[in-house]
């Protein structure tokens, strides 16, 4: 272990101010830098070749004029900021998530996380890649495969006979990959049925003449980005407001009054989805009191160069700097004495939950769940988009009633070093009750 990475973490959880030496670290952004390390650890991660890793090491952090890894950032950024783009893949992953929650309306039994991760692993991936998308085509059971790519991250990370060590992971690895080499060995530019991300990725590839093998190893690196971090969120976000029958109430009073409107005929309800961050602040509140209690990541920098990082810490060339998201999101002096407690408030302003800006605003530096800086999750506003509205439709639409005892919230447990929200350690079975059947009334997602 790195001894930059026990010093910084001591000065981390000693410092009066834990929080705000963060904010140092992306100040130092140019000598604290992301790119460095992914770019070595991607190659563990999918194993593409050493001509591609080349190709994406060059110029890492763009001081020379554009690189592979730079334009990926950049680009990426920009297509999953645009307000157009955003609505497309959300509204292509939650149309397909409406024909699974159709569908668990007629289950009897199950478990909550397997089928969201069945459900969301598809939706999501052809929210992104458009109807070609590998993941969707159930007789390979490629979404099965990506999760035994994910949960076998930390030894193919190793880089040491993976084949022996990960054998699941690794084959799972390179069925993934081979699928993806075919999906852009048949790509057709310009589809509207797929994401801007992805036409931006397969034109940097072409680009930068990354052959179609290895487009097919970095795509499985980028699933991680799309699926690792949400489902698990998901399952937690759901779990949480199921548990508290206050909580659950008063969001599904704030969603009546401000997301949904009824049919002339009575008898579909519309969940209006581009409203939900403006005017539902409970439940963006409680998405983020989800992402402080459950996203335990890690955020990790390599420093290029000898710097004494506010004014006390002098960290080496070569080192890694590794700074616990689990510390900043239970800092006391950034959160309060009840930092341990699930308390979506914290994030309203007091009084103001039904009227004006009432999400109150937190320290940048105390609350990390998309990373920051440079290297801040260009998805962010889609995960937040689909897991608010996900969880708003389950809750106007079902009651959830627990199968085994009482619902309780499990622990997480850490499967990989590359995912920030780890998932359950056990499911929870469960059984759906439509809230409305005996009305015949239908429930959809709306973008107007």
């Amino acid at each position: 272990m790195p001894p930059s990475y026990l010093y910084v973490q001591y000065a981390y959880r000693q410092s009066v101010c834990g929080y705000k030496f963060r904010a140092s670290v992306n100040r130092s952004s140019r000598v604290l830098a992301f790119n460095p390390f992914i770019a070595q650890l991607g190659k563990r991660i999918t194993g593409h070749d050493e001509i591609t890793s080349q190709i994406v090491q060059h110029n890492l952090n763009g001081e020379h004029g554009p690189g592979y890894v730079t334009e990926i950032h950049d680009k990426t950024h920009a297509a999953l900021a645009d307000t157009k783009n955003i609505e497309q893949i959300t509204s292509t992953m939650l149309g397909g998530m409406q024909i699974y929650l159709d569908q668990a309306e007629q289950k009897s039994d199950f478990n909550l996380f397997a089928w969201l991760r069945k459900a969301v692993t598809r939706c999501s991936t052809t929210a992104i890649y458009g109807p070609e998308n590998p993941l969707a085509k159930g007789q390979e059971k490629l979404d099965e495969a990506f999760w035994e790519f994910d949960q076998s991250l930390n030894y193919l990370i190793l880089d040491v006979l993976p084949g022996v060590l990960a054998p699941t992971g690794n084959r799972a690895r390179a069925r993934l990959g081979a699928a993806f080499q075919d999906y852009f060995r048949h790509y057709e530019p310009g589809q509207s049925t797929r994401s801007a991300m992805a036409e931006k990725r397969h034109n940097i590839n072409t680009e930068y003449g990354i052959t179609p093998w290895n487009a097919g190893r970095l795509e499985v690196g980028v699933l991680l980005g799309i699926l690792a971090n949400i489902i698990p969120t998901m399952f937690y976000m759901l779990i949480h407001i199921y548990y508290d029958q206050h909580l659950l109430k008063r969001i599904r009073n704030e969603l009546e009054t401000s997301s949904v409107k009824t049919d002339a005929d009575g008898k579909t309800r519309n969940l209006s989805i581009v409203t939900l961050k403006e005017k539902c602040h409970l439940l963006h509140a409680t998405f983020r009191e989800v992402l402080r209690h459950h996203a335990l990541g890690s955020s990790v920098r390599y420093v290029r160069e000898d710097t004494l990082l506010d004014g006390r810490y002098l960290l080496r060339k070569g080192m890694v700097v590794q700074m616990p998201m689990s510390v900043l999101h239970s800092d006391r002096g950034a959160w309060g004495a009840d930092a341990s407690t699930f308390c979506p408030d914290r994030f309203l302003v007091h009084g103001s939950e039904d009227v004006g800006k009432s999400v109150r605003q937190t320290s940048a530096s105390a609350f990390r769940p998309f990373g920051g800086g440079t290297s801040l999750c260009p998805g962010r506003h889609v995960a937040t988009l689909e897991t608010m509205a996900l969880a708003a439709m389950m809750v106007l639409r079902f009651d959830l009633k627990p199968v085994n005892g009482p619902l309780v919230i499990p622990a997480s447990k850490q499967e990989s070093l590359a995912t920030n929200v780890f998932p359950p350690e056990r499911d929870v079975k469960i059984r759906l009750l439509g809230r409305d059947v005996a009305d015949g009334v239908q429930w959809r997602f709306s973008m107007d």
